[in-house]
């Protein structure tokens, strides 16, 4: 079965004036087997410094997500599927795919928007989210919070105190220097080299407070207290509140109607293997069917575990379909 690469560009209303004028003309990747009416659409949601098209680029030490999708149906491991690369990428520097005043409505332009779009195109019944890092966040926190039939979670965002918290006093220094995190962000966007490491840590937690503890009126509002360090209890608990490993209390109901595979390296840089864990627990003790496993790697360049969820999730979308 032949697989054919195609784009579109989405003109979005839910995006349409976003607070950082973001683009809300998006391109749109589709990976389409033969046929594709009918069949099941995948949804693949990037880690955050990063863009789902980017799964689509040469890389001559592993394998773009097109070249493996070949490979996977020429083994007989997967029959074929539409595959869904959004670009969501945003001045802060990703995205958490949940919706926010400071950044905009990114999950009401999946949920109201793109998903609606392309099943009506395909005329699909059957959908599914894969994601690593703040896609796999996005996978499972919109799975706790919309209908969907199947997801991959690859080493997501969880429990917030191991995974951000080592980073705050990282990035202070960096921050005290500028009136207010817009302020940092302005200046960022101007340099040439955005790829310094203090400048990405920076980023990120400017990223994760846009989407985890906005203010009302849009503004970015940081967990710590830039003088002294200390930790903001009423911004803190606002992440908290967006935390899986809290979430899954409330959301656990839509869980159980979705077939779930999980995965985490022991080694994670960012200590996501921990939150993984405490999910897998809370989900074990809530009933909730799922597939975990953990593996002998760290956080990056692990896409070759795509070949174990890609087949789960199309498996698991036919078997609804069929």
């Amino acid at each position: 079965m032949e697989l054919s690469l195609k784009f579109v560009n989405f003109e979005s209303s839910e995006l349409k004036d976003n607070p950082l004028n973001d683009p809300f003309i998006r391109k749109i990747g589709i990976i389409e087997p033969e046929d594709p009416i009918g069949k099941p659409i995948i949804f693949y949601l990037s880690g955050y410094l990063s863009s789902s098209l980017s799964m689509l680029n040469y890389d001559p030490l592993s394998q773009d997500l097109f070249s493996r999708i070949s490979r996977l149906m020429a083994e007989s491991k997967i029959k074929g599927s539409i595959v869904v690369l959004p670009d969501m990428f945003t001045k802060v520097g990703g995205n958490q795919y949940i919706n926010s005043k400071a950044v905009g409505n990114y999950e009401n332009f999946l949920f109201n928007e793109l998903i609606p779009f392309f099943k009506d195109k395909y005329k699909s019944q059957a959908l599914g989210l894969i994601g690593k890092s703040s896609g796999g966040y996005g996978s499972i926190v919109l799975a706790m919070k919309h209908k969907v039939d199947s997801i991959a979670v690859h080493s997501a965002d969880s429990y917030f105190e191991y995974v951000y918290l080592p980073e705050f006093p990282r990035v202070i220094n960096n921050l005290r220097k500028y009136s207010s995190p817009e302020d940092w962000l302005n200046e960022y966007w101007k340099k040439d080299n955005k790829k310094r490491k203090e400048d990405l840590n920076t980023l990120n937690i400017i990223g994760m407070s846009a989407f985890y503890s906005p203010s009302d009126d849009g503004k970015i509002l940081l967990p710590f207290d830039l003088d002294t360090g200390e930790i903001i209890d009423s911004i803190w608990k606002k992440w908290l509140e967006k935390d899986p490993v809290r979430m899954i209390e409330k959301y656990h109901e839509n869980l159980s109607r979705t077939k779930i595979f999980m995965d985490v390296g022991i080694k994670d840089e960012f200590n996501i293997q921990y939150g993984m864990r405490i999910l897998h627990s809370k989900m074990k003790k809530l009933g909730i069917e799922h597939n975990y496993e953990e593996y002998n790697d760290g956080h990056l360049n692990t896409s070759y575990r795509l070949d174990i969820s890609l087949s789960f999730v199309e498996k698991s979308l036919y078997e609804i379909i069929q």
